[in-house]
């Protein structure tokens, strides 16, 4: 059975030949034990340097090879892409103001994160948006190109918005021919943070940050003071979100994959009534164009999310990757018990594990996994997040060996 139609079964409820197999995203240090050379495929800090360098083409080459042969080295079954930077990308003016920092002209910090070896932006000056006039104006002028778009044309308050660049599909188009016709192809994250925050974010959450601030205080201060002011910042990110959905349907991905990150280890990081007035609107719609136009429709949501399952469930998503069963308290027998008929869970190797457990307790949280979830379709394996920075990459093949010798149907 062909990759593709082993993940289709398995959305739809229904028993492939085994268990399909794949990650959100696999980070460089592991990428490069599998191919046997360096990688920019989720080296961030790296990534980043380079673009400031103006490397831009030999980035992109490295995400376009090196991805395909992950994962047919793995032999994942699905296979992360996303936008890349436009062919004429020109690199901020950087200037270097400590050991792990660096600061743009415009105010933009950037600092290191060791733990997950990236340079993120951190912060950057704001304007004060004080009422709906204008931001509509910070969304015309600054939001929709800092995304990527142009406004073709504006009628009623609604948009005709284009990619300002083809070559951004670049990573997309090079996947989809090179393996479209065999594995299954998601566009993620809906974001591009590589070095470039143009876009920035393309995720459900987080997106209020282009109005507000990218530091979280900011953006959350403005969900809790000003909530009609963030409900009309999310229908207007929503026209981007909107769009790009179609673009990647366009390019030929099999599915689409926002991501929230509405809550962290103990529950939501907002009242989940907030969630649905603010945001809910736009997961639906996503869903509601991905299904009319025959694609999945995946979610990425970390943390402890039982207050917010309902939710997904009438948004439309048709699976949900990131379940952390030991971190944030998704018991899989819970999960699967409550609404194993209504989402595909996409999970099942604890990345505490992962990280440093031994490869017996790799086994048999994968053998757990796969007899609670498995049975009936249902269930991708793959990390309860990512294969992130400073996993143990002989753990990683233990699982995906444990997942070969156990995941074919029938589960015993």
């Amino acid at each position: 059975m062909k990759s593709k139609a082993r993940v289709i079964k398995a959305l739809n409820h229904e028993e492939p030949d085994r268990v399909p197999a794949g990650e959100w995203g696999v980070d460089h240090d592991i990428v490069e034990k599998v191919i046997g050379h360096p990688t920019f495929w989720r080296a961030k800090a790296n990534t980043t340097k380079a673009l400031w360098d103006g490397r831009r083409d030999e980035v992109v080459e490295s995400f376009k090879e090196d991805i395909v042969d992950l994962v047919e080295k793995l032999d994942h079954d699905l296979v992360p892409v996303h936008l890349v930077p436009p062919a004429d990308y020109q690199p901020p003016e950087i200037e270097k103001t400590g050991p792990n920092s660096w600061e743009e002209p415009n105010g933009r910090v950037w600092k290191y994160s060791e733990g997950n070896d990236a340079i993120l932006p951190v912060d950057e000056p704001m304007p004060e948006i004080e009422n709906e006039e204008g931001l509509v104006e910070y969304f015309e002028n600054n939001v929709v190109p800092r995304c990527g778009f142009r406004i073709e044309s504006k009628s009623s308050g609604d948009y005709d918005l284009e990619l300002d660049d083809e070559s951004r599909l670049e990573l997309i188009d090079y996947v989809v021919d090179k393996v479209g016709g065999e594995k299954f192809v998601f566009a993620r994250g809906f974001e591009e943070a590589v070095g470039s925050p143009d876009p920035l974010f393309y995720s459900e959450f987080e997106s209020i940050s282009l109005f507000f601030g990218i530091n979280s205080e900011e953006y959350l201060k403005a969900i809790f003071k000003r909530p009609e002011l963030a409900k009309r910042a999310m229908r207007l990110y929503s026209k981007l979100a909107r769009r790009m959905t179609e673009i990647f349907i366009d390019a030929g991905v099999d599915g689409v994959m926002p991501q929230g990150d509405f809550a962290d280890g103990t529950g939501p990081m907002i009242n989940p009534k907030s969630i649905r007035e603010i945001f809910y609107p736009s997961m639906e719609e996503i869903c509601e164009i991905g299904h009319d136009r025959g694609v999945k429709v995946l979610t990425h949501n970390c943390g402890n999310n039982w207050k917010l399952l309902d939710l997904f469930v009438e948004a439309g998503f048709d699976a949900w990757q990131s379940i952390e069963v030991k971190s944030a308290g998704m018991d899989l027998d819970k999960l699967v018990e409550e609404y194993g008929e209504e989402l595909t869970f996409w999970g099942g190797i604890d990345l505490n594990t992962l990280v440093s457990g031994e490869p017996d307790q790799v086994r048999e949280s994968v053998r757990e996994s796969l007899e609670v979830a498995g049975p009936g379709g249902g269930l991708i394996l793959g990390t309860s997040n990512s294969v992130a920075y400073g996993s143990n990459y002989d753990n990683y093949m233990t699982a995906l060996e444990t997942l070969r010798k156990h995941g074919n149907y029938p589960i015993k």
